[in-house]
C-alpha cells in the first residue's frame, strides 16, 4: 500500500514535469516563428533596397526593357 502511495506521487510529479517541459517547448517554439519572422523582413527589405538600387542606378525604363 504505500508502495504504491509512493509510485503515485512519482508518477504525479513526474506528469507535472512533463507538463512544463511541454510548456517551454512550445514557448521557444513561439520565439522561433518570431526569429523567422524578423529574418524574412530583413531578406524582403534587402531584396527591396537592392531593386530600389537598380532601379534607380540603371534608370526605370532600362530597368522595364530588361525585364521585358
Amino acid at each position: 500500500m504505500e508502495e504504491d502511495k509512493r509510485i503515485q506521487m512519482q508518477l504525479d510529479k513526474h506528469s507535472s514535469q512533463i507538463a512544463k517541459l511541454f510548456s517551454k517547448i512550445d514557448d521557444t517554439n513561439d520565439k522561433i516563428q518570431k526569429i523567422f519572422n524578423m529574418l524574412n523582413q530583413i531578406r524582403y527589405f534587402i531584396y527591396g533596397g537592392f531593386a530600389y538600387f537598380i532601379a534607380s542606378e540603371v534608370g526605370m525604363f532600362n530597368l522595364l526593357k530588361l525585364v521585358t
